[in-house]
């Protein structure tokens, strides 16, 4: 930018075609890019600045910004900028007073006003409010060309206040000077943004408000006034800027100023290096500012794993591999072996959880172990899955088996069919030669239809790692009782479930999680497939802060609250333990008890175990005894109405009331797992395991309270909102407590919250509350101050 130009040839430089039409410049407004050519006016002001103006109403910033200036290009800037068209007043010979009646103010035209150099004050918007003698009085404005001395009925301003404004919306470093002389001085000869009250008798508290969050050097005359008016500027600027530093130049001789000290032959370097040395300002009221403490939120408690939860036969070896895993929390591979035994039973047995009603509750569960890393996950997650890979491994064995035989019965089947073939054609030629009727072809016709064609053994599948919708509608075709996804990492999974084009992919699994439902795929070139019984378990594993974020993306987005994230119902976060090395060999004992139950799970027979079908295409199903149902309506009662009352977001109270179903699943594995050990009669779930179930229900709502707590609006964690909102510049040093909470911030939108907020951050040490009155007669304001770290 060529700095010789006026204000108004750099706005008329960046357009590219304009005219001038009665004392003013027309063009097409860049920032809205009309069809007019005269939407845009450009003309000049009174004090050299360039008013510019948009008939269509566009924004200054707007027209400035299209421009590629800054507000700032809009005023002179070339050491003379300020006194404007003024300049130094002419010496005349006859003063052209004009006197009104006897004692009236007497107007002054320009060429009236005393010889000097004059300094113009101006509003935001860069209009003349009034001027200052170099070492004489003001002069207010009263029309065009037309001053009256004193500052009757004006409200003072700072100097170059457009420029400043500017500056501190840019994050320019704000220099303070005690006089306009000596900031058109540090303008020309140091290139910085300053400005000044207009003499040592000028500042106004009120002023402060223009410096709010910037970084302020005042810069001090060396005598009495000098150093008194720098203090008081200091002081209060620092209730609102991010920091403060006064600076009294080196070698500065006593009554001198900026000026003197630079035309003492002083130069920009040694100015800059004096800033750079000077320590910030600190409020004599403010007090010395201790360390503050960090802001921490403690995540809920969880209840510990009760070892009476587990059942019997799986209780040992689930002990056995936590102790053994350097003393890990039993609560992983707890969950995991619940899960992985909710899908060995799959559809083969039902529950009916209400008295009368045909509401059918299929046994399958989704599971997540929350930790983070080296917290044990994945050696739980493999443990507990073991026995159905043992299984998996039988299965293929088995398979492999029947696959020799059923090649063998092809070689029988075609052998056959060749023998037909042979007979038949010998049976034509005998009917063609009058030897046979064609009764005799239609008997050896019959013969082939009766030869059966044989189905290729199935594999019997337990597991999947990794599988597309239509490679599980496959296997799942040939498993209706369901099956285990697992996974080692489930974040993955879920954000694959997000991608653009992979909707039927999270359809499917929601369909799945109940059991019961049904899935058709149709692809070009490969046909349809309909799978009438969708039964999929999921486990794995997932770490804290990826877990935070997807629960927060799926309680804002609306596109993902459908549920998913809810379905995870056995869903552990535990506390970790100290590190106790442990190194002893397997209780083989109890693991051949528990293999045991999950390979009578994947082989049960639902009418051993009492369960029985309305027809022939519903799942067998067993109800709770008398006394069991007591206990699921009871804890019904109890649990479901905390949850109905709208104090906790829909997304958590969806993730509770799917309870019912998840206090069903739990009786019924935990009954069929007694069943198989011969501690149950079967035909019921008996009120045992009815109590156990809800006592997971309660173990469990305590460890998804803790994977949902970010997203409570807890006071600590609305503080810890504040508290970034303060880094990111959005609150700054001095800001008025009332500013705050008419933002509408959550959990801060009225004085009372934003209160309880703040007297966090208080007993933190990172803010303080003051009460600032004001000069004139207004009402005293509350404001926040800011450690000295959050404004830096």
């Amino acid at each position: 930018m060529n700095n010789e130009l006026s204000p108004v040839e750099k706005v008329l430089d960046r357009l590219e075609d304009y005219k001038e039409r009665r004392g003013e410049f027309r063009a097409r407004c860049p920032a809205h890019q009309g069809n007019s050519e005269d939407s845009l006016s450009i003309r000049e002001g009174d004090n050299g600045r360039a008013l510019l103006t948009c008939h269509a109403g566009c924004d200054l910033q707007d027209i400035v910004g299209a421009l590629g200036l800054g507000v700032v290009d809009l005023f002179p800037h070339n050491g003379r900028a300020s006194r404007s068209s003024l300049g130094t007043a002419k010496k005349v010979a006859k003063k052209t007073t004009q006197k009104t009646d006897k004692g009236k103010e007497e107007t002054l035209t320009t060429d009236d006003l005393p010889d000097g150099t004059y300094y113009e004050f101006t509003s935001p918007a860069g209009e003349v409010l009034y001027i200052q003698r170099h070492k004489g009085g003001y002069y207010r404005k009263v029309g065009e060309d037309l001053w009256r001395k004193g500052l009757e009925g004006v409200s003072q301003v700072l100097y170059n206040l457009p420029e400043l404004v500017d500056g501190v919306r840019t994050g320019k470093t704000i220099y303070h000077l005690e006089g306009p002389k000596d900031v058109e001085t540090a303008r020309e000869k140091l290139g910085v943004v300053a400005t000044t009250s207009g003499s040592v008798s000028s500042w106004r508290p009120e002023f402060r408000v223009h410096y709010t969050g910037a970084d302020v050097v005042v810069v001090q005359d060396h005598d009495e006034p000098g150093r008194e008016y720098a203090r008081k500027v200091a002081e209060d600027v620092a209730r609102v800027a991010r920091r403060v530093r006064v600076v009294l130049l080196p070698d500065l001789g006593e009554g001198e100023d900026l000026t003197d000290w630079l035309e003492a032959g002083h130069t920009k370097e040694e100015f800059f290096a004096a800033v750079e040395t000077t320590v910030a300002h600190a409020p004599e009221e403010e007090g010395p500012w201790l360390e503050p403490v960090p802001l921490e939120v403690a995540l809920p408690p969880v209840e510990g794993l009760d070892p009476a939860l587990i059942p019997a036969p799986l209780r040992g070896w689930v002990f056995d591999v936590s102790e053994r895993m350097d003393n890990a929390p039993p609560d992983f591979a707890a969950a995991a072996v619940v899960v992985v035994a909710a899908a060995l039973l799959g559809r083969k047995v039902g529950i009916r959880p209400k008295r009368h009603d045909d509401w059918m509750v299929i046994p399958n569960l989704w599971g997540g172990l929350v930790g983070p890393p080296a917290s044990m996950k994945t050696p739980a997650l493999e443990q507990a899955i073991r026995p159905v890979k043992r299984l998996a491994a039988e299965a293929w064995d088995a398979q492999q088996e029947a696959l020799k035989g059923h090649a063998l019965d092809l070689m029988v089947v075609e052998a056959e069919k060749a023998a037909l073939k042979k007979k038949l054609e010998a049976t034509a030629k005998k009917v063609a030669s009058g030897e046979a009727s064609r009764g005799n072809l239609e008997e050896v016709r019959q013969d082939i239809e009766d030869i059966e064609e044989l189905e290729a053994p199935q594999e019997k599948r337990y597991v999947t790692n990794d599988a597309t919708i239509e490679k599980m509608a496959e296997i799942l075709e040939h498993n209706p009782d369901g099956i285990l996804y697992y996974r080692d990492e489930l974040m993955g999974w879920l954000r694959s479930l997000d991608k653009a084009g992979r909707e039927s992919d999270r359809a499917f699994y929601l369909e799945a999680w109940n059991g019961n439902g049904s899935f058709s795929v149709d692809r070009i070139g490969r046909g349809s497939l309909h799978v009438p019984a969708v039964c999929v378990s999921i486990l794995g594993g997932i770490q804290p802060g990826p877990l935070l974020t997807y629960v927060n993306d799926a309680l804002e987005e609306s596109e993902k609250a459908d549920g998913l994230l809810q379905r995870f119902q056995v869903l552990v976060y535990p506390d970790l333990r100290g590190y106790d090395p442990v190194d002893r060999w397997p209780d083989t004992e109890a693991k051949t008890r528990a293999y045991k139950i999950f390979k009578g799970l994947a082989g049960l027979e639902a009418e051993a175990f009492g369960a029985h079908a309305d027809d022939e295409d519903e799942v067998p199903h067993v109800r709770f005894t008398p006394e069991a149902q007591v206990v699921f309506d009871d804890w019904r009662l109890g649990f479901e109405s905390r949850f109905r009352g709208g104090e906790y977001p829909a997304a958590v109270e969806s993730h509770f009331m799917k309870y019912r179903s998840l206090f069903a699943s739990l009786a019924l594995i935990f009954e069929v797992v007694d069943f198989l050990d011969g501690e149950s009669q079967g035909r019921a779930v008996g009120k045992e395991n009815a109590l156990r179930a809800a006592a997971w229900c309660t173990y469990l709502e305590s460890h998804a309270m803790r994977v949902y707590s970010p997203t409570l609006d807890s006071p600590v964690r609305i503080a810890i909102d504040l508290f970034e909102r303060i880094e990111a510049g959005d609150v700054g040093h001095g800001m008025k407590t009332r500013d705050i909470w008419r933002k509408g911030w959550q959990g801060m939108t009225t004085a009372e919250e934003l209160r309880e907020i703040v007297d966090i951050l208080e007993e933190h040490g990172w803010v303080r509350r003051v009460t600032v009155k004001p000069s004139g007669a207004g009402r005293p304001s509350e404001q926040i101050l800011l450690h000295p770290e959050l404004r830096d």
